[in-house]
């Protein structure tokens, strides 16, 4: 049997590759296109639970058209900056569709937080008002700042941002690190409410939340809200917003539906953002429209954007060959 390498790729390989927040829009649109003509796999991402509000998932996806297929295991633990750790880690493995040969291991950290922000950014293509001046984000950790950089590519109107968080010192370092990386305002907010009521397009950025905080009557007419974790909304928004729209309903519907989910029982879907992005489904239809769509991520995003990763990173000769198979196994 003939010797068998994989390419491992550092947190520090995979933003060397050069990686911008416009190219990873373009990466999750076109994925997107795929899932709205069905040419995908995607099975909802088991995981376990360590903790109460912690995660580690396994999220596989094949995309049979682009010949690229792989597995993402990643984790959130919202308490870790008490060591000093991030919130969100992982490792993205890629395959060889055609042998089911690991090709390359990667760090998932990064590609998690550009395609997750990504996302909201082509939600925001197809369903934020064009004109829209005001942008409220809730919650000024890392995806906080991503969505910054990603809205600013798609919402080119956008005045000011308002961004509240509990603790007043996470609002103020994204406003040091992020202040200069936007043509808009940032200005910090004293409340949800004050951050919400007048904004044209809301995004919900918090960690894990049991308690309804985000209410339904805060939302102005014409507002997108684009929730990045999935709870804290009162159950009421989803079935008294125009449209509701998912990035995965299969996905959705096994996170926070059935007979005990957090928004049971669920009312009926719009759409999933596929069928919108490749017009199956009308985005927005007039300036007053409440729409609410909420992107739980899909695994197809995050190979789609590992192999890009490994096309470029080969190109520029990143990375650490590593041995993966060198010998049959013992009485193979």
């Amino acid at each position: 049997m003939k010797k068998i390498d994989i390419l491992y790729l550092s947190q520090k390989d995979v933003i060397a590759v050069g990686l911008m927040m416009k190219d990873a829009i373009s990466i999750v649109e076109d994925v997107l296109r795929e899932h709205g003509l069905k040419e995908f796999e995607n099975p909802p991402k088991p995981g376990i639970h360590p903790l109460s509000d912690a995660f580690i998932h396994a999220m596989p996806g094949y995309l049979p058209r682009k010949k690229t297929g792989g597995i993402k295991w990643v984790s959130g633990f919202p308490s870790n900056y008490q060591y000093d750790l991030p919130t969100i880690m992982g490792l993205i493995v890629l395959n060889d569709v055609n042998t089911g040969q690991p090709m390359a291991v990667m760090d998932g950290g990064y590609i998690t937080n550009m395609r997750t922000a990504a996302v909201s950014a082509v939600a925001a293509k197809y369903l934020a008002n064009k004109d829209a001046k005001v942008l409220g984000i809730v919650g000024a950790g890392i995806q906080g700042r991503y969505h910054l950089l990603s809205l600013k590519e798609v919402l080119d109107g956008i005045e000011v941002a308002r961004v509240f968080d509990i603790h007043s010192q996470v609002s103020q370092r994204l406003i040091a690190l992020m202040g200069e990386q936007v043509p808009f305002r940032i200005e910090v907010g004293n409340s949800i409410q004050e951050v919400m009521e007048d904004a044209d397009v809301v995004l919900t950025a918090t960690g894990h939340l049991d308690e309804r905080i985000f209410k339904e009557s805060l939302v102005k007419q014409g507002t997108l809200v684009l929730p990045v974790h999935t709870r804290g909304w009162e159950k009421s928004v989803l079935s008294k917003v125009d449209k509701f729209i998912v990035d995965d309903w299969q996905q959705f519907n096994s996170f926070v539906g059935g007979a005990d989910g957090y928004y049971a029982p669920l009312p009926d879907f719009y759409a999933e953002l596929g069928a919108i992005v490749v017009g199956k489904k009308p985005g927005r239809e007039n300036r007053e429209e409440r729409i609410i769509d909420f992107n739980v991520g899909i695994a197809i995003h995050d190979v789609a954007m590992a192999s890009e990763v490994l096309t470029l990173a080969r190109d520029k000769g990143l990375g650490t060959v590593l041995p993966f198979m060198e010998e049959s196994l013992p009485f193979a």
